[in-house]
């Protein structure tokens, strides 16, 4: 049964449809089918239009479904007409009745078929013109066949969709149903063009958000050329890394080449990352002229010194230090720049020549030359590297030594020397002497190993004179042949077996220098050698009347202990023989000459067994007993330091500070005397270790200097031993005068108050978080008042004593024994200081 609101089969007996819910009514019982006569109908217009078809096709349906209860056996005839092709219309109205099916006006019911409408509760009233009411119904135009099949009425909307393949006529080109039901095309090209848009608007999307396409070139933030190039090669593309000079610390970033940040590049594309090495000399400095290389170099951030050398080539940069390409080593001395002049002495061009070269130069212009061997480098083997007197030094001297380089291989040339009066021809490692020179680190912590007394040394100049406690190459002994190593002795050199255990007696190429000659110590003193002294608990007596009795209070302690390599000694071979404890994955630079300081700190006093008072027996040092203590470090990056090669001796040749401002001119006279006067070492502090600013202030009104404040409490994963706080500057003073009061006033050119490198930057150096500073106690530069020595001490105000920090005894009002530098801002208290 079908449901007379939807037109949808449901099941016999359903009171509701499945499909609309519709109520289904009762099905009235069944009557006899019609007569033929009862069915036919006349017949009706064709229609002149497709519209028209539609129309009345749905009149005669609606029809169908008002009578389906009453009058089955019509819809039945009605479907029956359905499943028929509609006949094609003609323009001859007086053409035969077709065979084929029509469809006419319904004939006048029956009786029979008016009690049946009746029943449906159709309206059957008469109508105005006093006819009844019929509804019309769909008939074909022949008799019907018996036993059709009862048809079901059809909605409307389902007619409208039924087309030639369900059984119905075919949909019309136009009216309503045409409306329902666009065209596939239509259909196609709609969903074709939002797909399209769809993919515009995605590729707008992920190309705005760079998924693909060009890249955006990213604003740099980072300080080190490390992150810069991560950061760009993220971006997708191709980068490459320049290292340069300049006065950004070394590892930052300086710029880069062939981007700008902004701009949109290809992935894949080229950029070059510009990373600093730091202050140093860029190649092709020397050969320039001198407005050139200020030019190059005033980037750099340190001093640049102007020398006037003697030269082959004057009115040109002749000679540099560092050489030319050469990275600054000590950013306080700076960069030297030897300008070529003409004049009497040793030129500049000697330097790095061949030996033999050399000394037939010199000697084709009427000098002396006498050759003396120096450790070198490998690149300056068999090379000049200084001459007596100094190269490029005006001099009227004909009598010269020029020495040159040599490795391992030639340590006793270097190192040991004959005496005339001895029978046995001794060769004593008497010459510690020709090892003087700068040497530095890896990081920039430099020492210097400086003549004192004879043939013995000193670093940077610490020792108070006694030659005993200088540093040597071999133990104390008063015969010759004592410092001989073994394997040169001769046979009758017995004192050699001192330096049985000393490196330069083996094969490594490598040997000691070391301080005290292997003595004993009483207290702060060496152990004393010489008749009517000795040592008393600890104390050192001398006199006739104390010098019997036995010492007392000896002790052996760890001093300053060097080894030597050259080029070409073998480490290996003392890392095998256990000279050292501790492991490092670090290696040292085999090309350069270096030594290995051995950290004293860790290592205990040992009291002296009176039966064991001979140096033999110092743990410390090498002796006829036994090999010294092994380091506790090997060889690491902050115990190995570098020989710093300096042909040309600057402190031999007056220099000029190079300054950016071309109008500056020198101090005048009054200026100049005061900054003579107030010139030294200064340090501000806490007292506490905490921080300090050290300020060295030159006699032309030149400072430089540096200011620290660590933190060790404050740590992080990659600064385990904490933050530290740093500022290395440089200035100038532009004027001095004195004051009524005895007092000095000096002016600071603030715009001169250089630091290095960008404040607020922060690195990562030896597991410590460094940030660069402002100077503490120096800015703002402006008037600083100075108290000279000799000034009463009661006049200073508590502001200025309080900035001693225990180094000055301020009890009594005693004139002062020290010189104050103080910064007129806030009191800020400099007192100068001697280096020890």
């Amino acid at each position: 049964m079908f449901c007379t609101e939807c037109g949808k089969p449901n099941e016999a007996g359903s009171r509701f449809c499945v499909n609309c819910g519709h109520p289904i009514p009762e099905p009235e019982p069944e009557s006899a089918p019609p007569t033929a006569a009862e069915t036919a109908v006349e017949p009706i217009a064709e229609p002149e239009t497709d519209s028209t078809v539609a129309s009345d096709v749905a009149v005669s349906v609606e029809s169908s479904v008002e009578t389906a209860a009453a009058s089955p056996v019509a819809a039945e005839s009605s479907a029956a007409s359905s499943d028929e092709p509609a006949a094609e219309p003609t323009d001859d109205a007086d053409a035969e009745p077709s065979a084929e099916p029509s469809v006419e006006p319904a004939a006048a019911p029956t009786a029979d078929a008016t009690a049946d409408v009746a029943d449906t509760g159709v309206d059957t009233s008469a109508d105005a013109s006093g006819d009844t009411a019929v509804p019309p119904s769909i008939a074909p135009s022949f008799a019907p066949e018996p036993a059709a099949p009862v048809a079901r009425p059809i909605p409307l909307e389902q007619v409208a969709d039924m087309g030639a393949e369900d059984g119905g006529a075919p949909a019309p080109s136009g009216g309503a149903a045409a409306k329902r039901r666009p065209p596939v095309a239509m259909v196609v090209t709609i969903v074709a063009a939002l797909v399209a848009i769809a993919v515009c608007a995605a590729t707008f999307v992920t190309y705005r958000m760079e998924l693909w396409g060009p890249q955006t070139v990213p604003s740099i933030e980072a300080s080190d050329a490390s992150d810069v190039v991560k950061q760009l090669e993220a971006k997708g593309f191709v980068v490459r890394k320049k290292q340069q000079y300049s006065g950004v610390r070394k590892g930052g970033y300086i710029g880069m080449e062939g981007a700008q940040s902004g701009e949109r590049l290809a992935k894949g594309t080229e950029v070059t990352v510009v990373e600093s090495l730091g202050p140093g000399v860029p190649e092709g400095t020397v050969g320039s002229t001198v407005e050139e290389a200020e030019q190059s170099l005033k980037s750099m951030g340190v001093k640049i010194t102007e020398h006037e050398v003697v030269s082959d080539s004057p009115g040109k940069v002749t000679v540099t230090t560092p050489a030319d390409g050469q990275p600054v080593t000590d950013e306080k001395d700076g960069i030297h720049l030897g300008v070529g002049v003409e004049g009497d002495g040793i030129p500049v061009e000697i330097a790095g020549m061949n030996k033999d070269e050399a000394k037939r130069t010199l000697a084709g212009k009427g000098y002396t030359v006498t050759l003396e061997p120096r450790f070198s480098s490998r690149e300056y083997l068999g090379k000049i590297t200084g001459a007596d007197p100094g190269i490029g030094v005006k001099t009227d001297e004909t009598d010269v030594t020029l020495y040159y380089g040599v490795d391992a291989s030639g340590r006793y040339d270097v190192l040991t020397t004959t005496y005339e009066n001895d029978p046995y021809g001794s060769a004593d490692a008497g010459h510690a002497d020709r090892l003087v020179g700068r040497y530095c680190t890896e990081d920039g912590d430099c020492l210097s190993l400086k003549e004192v007394i004879r043939y013995g040394l000193t670093i940077d100049g610490n020792t108070d004179g006694n030659w005993n406690d200088s540093l040597s190459l071999c133990p104390y002994a008063q015969a010759p042949g004592a410092c001989t190593p073994t394997n040169l002795a001769t046979d009758g050199g017995s004192m050699s077996k001192d330096m049985a255990y000393a490196l330069l007696s083996g094969d490594t190429g490598a040997f000691e220098v070391y301080s005290g000659r292997g003595l004993a110590d009483c207290g702060a003193d060496v152990q004393p050698i010489s008749p009517g002294g000795r040592c008393d608990h600890g104390h050192l007596v001398s006199g006739e009347n104390e010098s019997a009795g036995e010492s007392t209070g000896l002790t052996y302690d760890a001093k300053e202990f060097l080894v030597y390599m050259p080029v070409d000694a073998d480490l290996s071979q003392l890392e095998k023989d256990g000279y050292f404890d501790g492991e490092s994955d670090y290696t040292p630079d085999a090309d350069r000459p270096y030594i290995i300081r051995r950290n004293n700190a860790e290592y205990k006093t040992v009291e002296v067994d009176s039966d064991a008072t001979s140096p033999q027996f110092n743990p410390y040092t090498p002796t006829r007993a036994g090999k010294p203590v092994a380091f506790k470090d090997a060889p690491n990056k902050d115990n190995v330091y570098y020989l710093v090669e300096t042909p040309i001796e600057w402190n031999r040749i007056d220099g000029v500070v190079a300054d950016d401002d071309e109008d500056e001119t020198a101090p005048d006279s009054a200026s100049a005397a005061v900054f003579e006067q107030f010139a030294g070492d200064y340090m501000f502090l806490s007292g506490s270790g905490g921080w300090a600013t050290t300020l060295t202030l030159a006699a032309d009104g030149s400072f430089s200097g540096e200011y620290h404040d660590s933190d060790m409490g404050v740590t992080g994963p990659d600064y385990p031993n904490g933050e530290r706080r740093e500022a290395v500057f440089s200035g100038r003073f532009s004027s001095a005068s004195k004051n009524d009061d005895g007092t000095y006033t000096l002016q600071c050119d603030a715009d001169r108050l250089t630091v290095q490198g960008e404040k607020g930057d922060s690195f990562i150096r030896d597991d410590t978080l460094v940030t660069i500073a402002d100077v503490y106690g120096m800015e703002p530069c402006g008037s600083f008042t100075a108290y000279p020595k000799g000034y009463d001490s009661a006049k200073l105000s508590d502001d200025v004593k309080m900035w001693n920090a225990g180094s000055y005894d301020f009890t009594t009002d005693a004139p002062l024994t020290v010189n104050i530098l103080t910064n007129d801002h806030q009191q800020e208290s400099f007192y100068s200081w001697k280096r020890q």
